[in-house]
């Protein structure tokens, strides 16, 4: 019987094609927008090469022991100092191209930078701001020393993400959760035909009744985001990282999706009343998950992140793509299956008693 109803409910979903047209294009003509209109914002920093900078010093012993230090250092870092000890700084550096210039008085230094050469002087005063709070005070320590080895932090990080792959990524997750939409032939000719009624007076039970809604709907969404995700790989290039668990992740949110969809039915009975709760639903989890402003630059609490299932999905599969592991895929799955479990039992639940009250 479970069969029949399944092959009965996918004939109706196709009927009302315009909900699997939506699920289908919805997808990649956001993904399109998106990944070109945040382009700039997520372009990675590209580091600068070997550049010129110049200086001055006054006769003092303690500047000329400064100036070796910073030399050395700068000539590691790709940042060549030459003295210039006459003629205007601002004539001397467009007269020479140099991206900045150090004055060095008495214990102080002075950084002059030009607006041709904006990430260079950043760089040139981040340099100076290192190498004169511990590379001078270490070299005035240690002066019989030939060479002063700064100290070297190794920070973790996670390598760059384009916004095709993120938005690419964030965006079948974010259609993932609005499955329901295609379950609205099938709920709607319910309706329209006394389905429900004929059901109640039938050997079918509400476990039954349920599967036999709940697996069209997982099904067809499943095709939909595998059709949508081809194409968008296709056409911008996004990469998913390990294929395996992302199929999975997004598979188990698709089975999520729809099991929040159906429980809201079965409590609600009225299908317009399940579409508004579950697009409200998902799109808090969405904003706070890191569907519309990506969850690195987000300024939202961490805490109310982790709350959001989208947030572990986004960003267990973002890091699979860029790094090939993430530490948010067993809580992505494990989010989605406890919502799958939770959300369908109080869906037969609510079936049930519902059952009984027409009874």
């Amino acid at each position: 019987m479970i069969r029949y109803l399944i092959k009965n409910n996918f004939k109706l979903m196709f009927r009302n094609t315009w909900s699997v047209v939506v699920m289908l294009l919805g997808p990649i003509l956001v993904i399109a927008v998106l990944s070109s209109a945040f382009s700039e914002l997520m372009k990675s920093y590209e580091g600068v090469d070997e550049f010129a900078v110049g200086y001055r010093i006054q006769e003092v012993a303690e500047d000329n022991l400064m100036i070796e230090t910073v030399k050395v250092a700068g000539e590691e870092a790709g940042i060549l100092f030459y003295e210039y000890p006459q003629g205007e700084i601002k004539d001397v550096m467009e007269k020479n191209e140099l991206a900045g210039f150090v004055e060095f008085s008495e214990g102080t230094y002075v950084i002059y930078t030009s607006a041709d050469y904006e990430v260079e002087g950043i760089t040139l005063e981040y340099f100076m701001n290192k190498v004169m709070n511990v590379g001078v005070n270490a070299s005035l320590q240690l002066q019989e020393q030939e060479k002063i080895v700064l100290p070297v932090e190794e920070l973790e990080f996670m390598p760059a993400v384009d916004s095709k792959d993120y938005y690419g990524i964030a965006y079948i997750v974010y259609f993932c959760w609005c499955g329901m939409i295609c379950a609205t032939g099938v709920l709607s000719n319910e309706k329209k035909y006394g389905i429900v009624r004929r059901f109640q007076v039938s050997n079918i039970s509400e476990l039954q009744n349920y599967l036999g809604k709940f697996i069209p709907i997982t099904l067809t969404v499943t095709v939909g985001m595998a059709i949508a995700t081809t194409i968008t790989v296709l056409l911008y290039d996004i990469h998913w990282g390990n294929s395996i668990l992302s199929m999975l992740i997004v598979f188990m949110m698709i089975l999520a999706g729809a099991a929040l969809g159906m429980m809201l039915y079965n409590i609600s009975d009225s299908l317009v009343i399940t579409i508004i709760i579950q697009f409200t639903i998902v799109w808090f989890m969405g904003f706070f998950g890191g569907s519309f402003e990506t969850y690195m630059f987000s300024s939202t609490s961490d805490t109310l992140k982790h709350l959001s299932p989208i947030y572990h999905s986004n960003r267990a599969l973002v890091e699979l793509s860029c790094m090939g592991e993430s530490n948010y895929v067993a809580s992505a799955v494990g989010y989605s299956l406890v919502i799958t479990v939770v959300c369908s039992t109080i869906a037969i639940l609510a079936g049930c008693i519902r059952k009984r009250g027409r009874a």
